[in-house]
């Protein structure tokens, strides 16, 4: 199977000035065939179109998953699709200023259906979310697993100049050694040379798989953690979840996303996984949304008109008609006008009342919440590693 690093876009741009200013900037162009929520990921390396410094004030931080996703990791694969959203607000709360991203590898074997399925580093969560819920656990069945083939696609990320780059390997079974590939003690080595750490985190008691994944976060300059087979998640449910669920559903139906009809079904796609979410894990999404936007627009999606236009950032005269969805490229630019400042004080409505319930909630989780899991071991690391 081909790598995904070829064809996979990364999604998110830093800020939402900068969503703004490349949402006017191509609708004042005729549409083209580029759908506007595909923008590339701004960085400051790789090859990309665009190259541009992290938002000033803020701080850079790539963390990168490679996920061991054989048959036995079922467990710790539907924990993992339940908690990024809470590991995401765990890392802005220990850091307000953090510009996040994250990527991902599911990894396997040479005898699996495939051995690795890199995605891109982006700062747009619900792409990464959507990610994770297309995950499966099956194959493996002869214990060693292409764990060097995951550390080396996971270093192959376009990482940001400046950043502080974590990589989390999770799996419960030792590397394969396969001729492929650099050794991942090669790897990890080289790792430090560019600045990444490399974090490890055994699921299950394998005593080879301690040793392997001890050596690799030592050599990698990390954090080495062991929770259970099943990966130990403990989420846990409070009494705001189902409100803080029906108000984030509310703010995603304001959005009015702009570019082809590539651009929509993304955009729809996305909002498919995160309505099948567990209550816990769409209240947890609320609650980065909301500590992301800082009194701000709650800007979900960079091709999001209705987010442009709160943030005073958008010419509504000056966008063109075949960029808008069908049922809005008949209305004139006051009628269009109208139909955003619309959206955007439903949204605000309903995000006042998601910070108001997030705060709430905070303080009920405070002391309640379960450890030992792979949550856990991710928060702890990163909180220590980007201090």
């Amino acid at each position: 199977m081909p790598s995904r690093l070829q064809h996979v876009v990364s999604f998110g741009i830093p800020s939402t000035a900068a969503a703004a200013t490349v949402i006017v900037a191509a609708l004042l162009s005729p549409p083209g065939p580029r759908p506007m929520s595909h923008v590339p990921e701004l960085d400051m390396e790789g090859p990309g179109p665009l190259a541009v410094p992290t938002e000033t004030g803020s701080h850079a931080i790539d963390v990168v998953f490679a996920v061991d996703t054989t048959g036995s990791m079922s467990g710790l694969i539907e924990g993992a699709k339940r908690t990024v959203w809470s590991i995401a607000t765990h890392i802005r709360q220990a850091d307000p200023n953090a510009n996040l991203r994250i990527g991902l590898v599911a990894y396997r074997d040479t005898s699996d259906d495939y051995v690795t399925r890199p995605f891109s580093l982006t700062s747009d969560l619900d792409a990464v979310y959507a990610e994770l819920t297309t995950y499966e656990a099956g194959g493996g069945g002869d214990r060693p697993e292409h764990v060097a083939a995951a550390l080396r696609d996971a270093l192959g990320m376009r990482w940001r100049a400046g950043a502080k780059k974590l990589v989390f390997v999770v799996g419960d079974a030792p590397p394969a050694e396969r001729d492929d590939t650099q050794p991942y003690d090669v790897l990890a080595r080289e790792a430090g040379t560019t600045g990444v750490i490399v974090n490890t985190i055994r699921c299950g008691s394998d005593p080879g798989t301690a040793l392997a994944f001890q050596r690799l976060a030592s050599l990698g300059g990390g954090e080495y953690s062991s929770i259970a087979q099943d990966g130990g998640v403990q989420q846990v449910a409070t009494p705001y979840d189902d409100r803080l669920a029906e108000l984030s559903a509310r703010i995603d139906s304001t959005a009015v996303i702009a570019g082809d009809e590539g651009a929509r079904a993304a955009h729809a796609a996305k909002m498919v996984a995160a309505d099948a979410a567990p209550a816990a894990a769409k209240a947890d999404r609320a609650s980065y949304y909301a500590k992301k936007a800082k009194g701000g627009a709650d800007v979900r999606d960079t091709g999001d008109l209705v987010g442009a236009y709160a943030t005073g950032k958008l010419e509504v005269n000056k966008v063109a008609r075949g960029a808008l969805p069908a049922d809005l490229r008949d209305k004139s630019a006051p009628e269009l006008e109208a139909e955003l400042g619309k959206r955007a004080a439903e949204r605000k409505q309903a995000q006042q009342e998601v910070e108001d319930l997030t705060r709430k909630r905070d303080a009920y989780l405070s002391g309640r919440t379960g450890g030992g899991g792979f949550d856990s071991a991710v928060k702890a690391t990163v909180e220590k590693q980007i201090k």
